[in-house]
């Protein structure tokens, strides 16, 4: 789970002249969920999760993914209007939110055993 497709699109998009601030808010959004999920997958998903149910979350995020480089690339490609293409990143940021989140409060910082496992200067 531990890639940058969506961090790279919602950076693009971020950045993206056309965009008006709303949509970089949502860009924004769909960053921190992103690493939110990352986190909740780390620390919560693989360590209490069984590997069916973690699998099927998986895949639930990479369609979600999917479905946003699919929606960048029509916007880039003029088949969406920006008011479209808000909506269905709207849409698609909202769902990410909607995933699992860390509990608040003390969690295990797991930081520390994945750097054993991967070793200095892996990015996983």
């Amino acid at each position: 789970m531990n890639n940058s497709v969506s961090l790279g699109v919602f950076l693009a998009v971020a950045s993206e002249a056309r965009v008006p601030f709303p949509v970089v808010e949502l860009a924004g959004r769909g960053v921190t969920a992103g690493a939110a999920a990352n986190r909740w997958v780390l620390e919560v998903g693989k360590p209490s999760v069984d590997g069916f149910t973690l699998a099927d979350k998986l895949i639930e995020f990479g369609e979600w993914e999917e479905r946003l480089v699919g929606l960048w690339q029509a916007f880039g490609r003029g088949e969406v209007e920006m008011t479209d293409f808000e909506a269905q990143l709207a849409q698609i940021v909202t769902a990410m939110e909607g995933w699992p989140r860390v509990p608040e409060g003390p969690v295990e910082d797991f930081s520390s055993r994945l750097r054993r496992v991967l070793g200095p200067g892996s990015d996983g």
